[in-house]
């Protein structure tokens, strides 16, 4: 029997690797004869360029930066030399982990960080940048980066602007350096949203990041004077297209200055790996992440393999830590079943600290049952 499993990460718990592993053992305790080939997965969020090195074996390079709140530490981002790219999360510098719940401020938070790993790979003569933009503690759109790109943000009084949320409303002019690094970008983007707006990266997501009522309407609003800036002085707008609102709009800032494409973070592992291969013959495709809720339909990881095992006829199961979706969504996204760690038995806490032995043995009863039902 030929089993696939491309897993997420179980955030917190276990890395999309180690969830991999679980599975798989799992599935031979109920049959050691079982071909089994693990695909680790991965949207745009950490753990996007783990596992991008899972499949193209490039260096880690570690650095100097800040993280959100401007205090020194150390990140690391994936070097490939052969094709001259840095692949780099987002989160490595700029993320929400890096900061305590009380920390969690999007008016003061910034992407500067990231903008120093970027502009070290530019210095070590990357071409392209392949950006993960999941798991953000920012909604500067791009502030910071650009700011340690050599970019400079004024106000009325012509004073150099702080590359944070809360600055965003107050810029009158974006001066560039005397030198753009001409340098392409590949957006890894785990969400569709926009800009501004209700559907936008302020009103949507700023919540997780920390920010109150009040502060999600200062955001929005730098948001929209930061896309009338670029307008009026690039001739771009920046705030409308697909994915232009992920990790509080940093691909919107970049765009406006480079030459930028977004991509589904899921979609590009699945594109690097060679799971499309593996597909001829195969019984089953077990999937899973931490959380199964309403954006798994649309950019994570579950959605997009489920799509791929339908498109090959293929049936495919869920094994997740929470399942926060009914058995009619469950249905529409092509899912034969999905199952959580987490029941009425079993705390969040202790399914956390438990999650490799819960999902092995969740791997194990679902196979089961999957064969008693099929016959094989």
């Amino acid at each position: 029997m030929k089993i696939l499993i491309a897993a997420d990460k179980f955030k917190g718990s276990l890395t999309s690797e180690a969830a991999c592993n679980c599975i798989a053992a799992g599935i031979k305790e109920v049959d050691a004869r079982a071909d089994v080939m693990k695909f680790p997965m991965a949207d745009g969020g950490d753990g996007f360029a783990a596992v991008l090195q899972y499949y193209l074996g490039t260096q880690t390079v570690t650095c100097q930066t800040v993280d959100p709140l401007m205090r020194p530490i150390d990140a690391s981002y994936q070097w490939d030399s052969h094709n001259k790219t840095a692949i780099i999360e987002l989160a490595a510098a700029s993320g929400l982990l890096l900061l305590s719940e009380q920390e969690r401020n999007p008016l003061q938070t910034s992407t500067f960080g990231t903008g120093v790993l970027i502009k070290y790979a530019i210095e070590k003569g990357a071409k392209k940048i392949v950006l993960g933009l999941g798991g953000s503690a920012t909604n500067d759109a791009g502030m910071g980066i650009l700011a340690a790109l050599g970019f400079k943000f004024t106000d009325k009084a012509e004073n150099v602007l702080i590359p944070i949320g809360e600055s965003l409303q107050y810029i009158e002019a974006i001066i560039s350096p005397g030198i753009i690094p001409k340098i392409n970008f590949e957006i890894a983007a785990d969400v569709q949203n926009v800009l501004t707006g209700e559907n936008g990266a302020a009103f949507v997501y700023a919540t997780q990041k920390g920010a109150t009522l009040k502060d999600i309407l200062v955001l929005d609003k730098g948001l929209q004077n930061f896309v009338r800036i670029v307008q009026s002085q690039r001739g771009k707008d920046i705030g409308s297209f697909t994915g232009a609102g992920a990790a509080g709009g940093v691909a919107a800032g970049l765009m406006a200055y480079f030459d930028v494409r977004v991509s589904s973070g899921a979609q590009l592992l699945i594109d690097k790996s060679s799971i499309k291969a593996q597909l001829k013959n195969c019984d089953l495709i077990i999937t899973g992440e931490g959380k199964l809720d309403a954006q798994s339909l649309c950019g994570k990881v579950v959605g997009h393999i489920a799509k791929l095992a339908n498109q090959f006829h293929i049936p495919v199961i869920a094994l997740c830590g929470k399942v926060d979706i009914n058995q009619k969504q469950i249905n529409e996204m092509g899912l034969v079943s999905a199952n959580g760690l987490l029941d009425d038995s079993i705390s969040t806490e202790a399914a956390t600290n438990n999650a490799a032995s819960l999902l092995k043995d969740l791997s194990a009863n679902f196979f089961a049952a999957f064969i008693n039902s099929s016959g094989k």
